[in-house]
């Protein structure tokens, strides 16, 4: 492959920017032994004030649950922009690999 080609298809800019997406993810997903994640902590928060509205007709928890539920849909979008940046920079990067170089 020759460098035009690659330059041509492929920023190794993307990757950082990848790496910067799985930050994102890796924050909102807390592995590697972290404390549990904030977006786990506020998903059973949501549970129990949906269990106060639907199983306790708790009317005043109603405007929390919607509102938490907003922010965590918010947040869920912000992870799948994420994971679908990511699978394009190395879906474009994988493209690029010429069949000379690949496993017979």
């Amino acid at each position: 492959m020759n460098s035009d080609a690659w330059q041509d298809g492929f920023g190794t800019r993307k990757l950082l920017n990848a790496i910067d997406d799985l930050g994102t993810l890796r924050a909102a997903l807390a592995d590697d032994g972290l404390p549990p994640s904030e977006l786990r902590t506020r998903l059973l928060r949501l549970h129990g004030l949906a269990v106060a509205v639907v199983n306790d007709g708790s009317q005043h928890q109603t405007t929390r649950t919607f509102d938490l539920a907003t922010e965590l849909e918010d947040m869920a979008a912000d992870m799948l922009e994420a994971v679908t940046r990511l699978h394009e920079v190395l879906s474009t990067l994988t493209a690029l690999h010429p069949d000379s170089l690949k496993p017979q």
